[in-house]
């Protein structure tokens, strides 16, 4: 099948609709905000270390919560998502300065309010769910929560996050929106999850079968086999250059070079041998001979994926391929499903302002590709940075960005 590309001409904007990052919100198991997360990532710390301290017999799912559950979702009252789908929310509009009705809000998740969906503990819960669909129960919330003047959904897998980018791109270049709050959120450490993701055997090992300490995500290493899965949630504002100027907004983390989407079906789980698409996405929003300081792929830690991957990004990149470093998150904390995109968008947003990319303490025994792959912490240099995103179905995205001011 010919791989269907929308790109988002990314180097043909007006100075004064070029969208910038004006704030950013994030939740992971690792932290309740943006720069808590980034500096237990810098000290190179991971989910994983909690493996200790479990038995060897822990069950899937539970070992799923204990190791990618974040500090407050199990005791929502509403949804886990709403919870951590406003704590971004709420911390990105404080970072730009903003009031909540001051933009529309893009919500991304690939599987929504799915929890209050399937307790049968709750069945009025239950029933409100299912008459608004997971996705429309949390964009009903967390509007209502949050006092948003607006909340819409994007589907697309795992490159949801991605998607809601190229939303928002689009938006802004058009001049449909002065600015838009994307929020990203993922929360289903359900047993429905927990075991068909075991069962389609892209989850790394897991008791029966192997001991609870073997339940470790290793992206782009030689001995990888599967992810971990996590909840998380984050949240950016983008701007048009103009109405963040106009306004005199406190901070710019980033700027916005170019977003696409495409599809490629090829399989339902795993990566094209040749992931044509992904290679011309890379090279659609990437501006030639610009220097990458930085590339987050979606290396999900499955065996058929990463080295597919890193081959297409190569082939995008070209000769600067050599002097462009990696962090794949997903060792960290585990994937974050729909809203991985968002997710690295913030990720790499903070590490361009410290000027360093976190140690990769999984990285053992890495791939073998053009990239130079590093276990240790390293400079982040000036320049753009790269994004990509694969969903189940074919979903492909890729978004760039440069560092703020």
């Amino acid at each position: 099948m010919i791989p269907r590309v929308a790109p988002s001409s990314p180097h043909r904007v007006g100075a004064d609709r070029a969208p910038v990052i004006t704030g950013l919100g994030l939740v992971t198991p690792l932290g309740l905000g943006a720069w808590q997360t980034a500096s237990a990532l810098l000290a190179g710390r991971t989910t994983a270390d909690r493996l200790a301290e479990l038995p060897e017999d822990t069950d899937p799912v539970s070992l799923a919560r204990a190791t990618g559950g974040s500090a407050f979702g199990a005791f929502s009252a509403v949804d886990p998502a709403v919870d951590l789908a406003e704590r971004a929310a709420r911390e990105a509009l404080y970072d730009a300065g903003l009031d909540p009705g001051a933009a529309p809000c893009i919500v991304a998740s690939s599987k929504g309010a799915v929890m209050a969906l399937l307790d049968e503990r709750r069945p009025e819960r239950r029933a409100a769910c299912a008459a608004m669909s997971p996705h429309g129960y949390l964009c009903h919330h967390l509007r209502e929560r949050v006092g948003l003047a607006e909340a819409r959904s994007v589907v697309a897998a795992c490159a949801t996050g991605i998607a809601a980018l190229h939303h928002a791109w689009r938006e802004i270049v058009d001049g449909r929106a002065e600015r838009v709050l994307v929020v990203a959120v993922e929360s289903a450490l359900h047993p429905l999850f927990v075991w068909s993701y075991r069962r389609l055997g892209v989850l790394a090992p897991t008791p029966p079968g192997a001991a609870a300490q073997e339940h470790v995500a290793r992206p782009l290493d030689r001995r990888r086999n599967g992810f971990t899965l996590c909840e998380c949630a984050a949240a950016v504002m983008i701007e048009s250059s103009e109405a963040s100027t106009r306004r005199r907004a406190k901070h710019v983390h980033g700027r916005l070079l170019g977003a696409a989407m495409g599809s490629h079906a090829f399989d339902m789980v795993r990566s094209p041998e040749r992931f044509d698409t992904l290679t011309r996405l890379a090279r659609a929003v990437t501006p030639a001979e610009t220097p990458i300081s930085l590339l987050h792929p979606h290396a999900t830690g499955t065996q058929d994926n990463d080295e597919r991957e890193l081959a297409a990004l190569a082939a995008a990149l070209g000769e600067r391929t050599r002097e462009t470093p990696v962090y794949a998150a997903k060792g960290a904390f585990g994937h974050p499903l729909g809203a991985a995109g968002v997710v690295n968008a913030v990720l790499g947003c903070l590490f361009a302002r410290i000027g360093e990319r976190p140690p990769m303490p999984w990285l053992d025994e890495p791939i073998e590709c053009a990239f130079p792959l590093a276990r240790e912490k390293s400079m982040v240099a000036p320049g753009a940075q790269l994004c990509v995103a694969a969903g189940f179905g074919g979903h492909v995205g890729a978004v760039c960005f440069s560092a703020g001011d």
